[in-house]
């Protein structure tokens, strides 16, 4: 769990970013844009398992 508060700490911005937009775009463009809402959490979580340790900090390892 303390990997996906990690990611929202550093990310919070881009995710909302994400949310708004696909909501606009349903709107605008739409209304199928919706099907993304379900989808977002998915690359959410796999960002954030596979960037940040178990306390929540950013894995220093992640060029090497």
């Amino acid at each position: 769990m303390k990997q996906m508060l990690g990611l929202w700490r550093d990310t919070w911005w881009l995710w909302t970013a994400f949310m708004v937009l696909t909501i606009v775009f349903a709107f605008v463009v739409g209304i199928f844009f919706l099907l993304l809402v379900p989808c977002l959490p998915i690359p959410f979580v796999y960002f954030a398992f596979n960037r940040y340790d178990k306390d929540g900090n950013e894995k220093a390892d992640l060029g090497a």
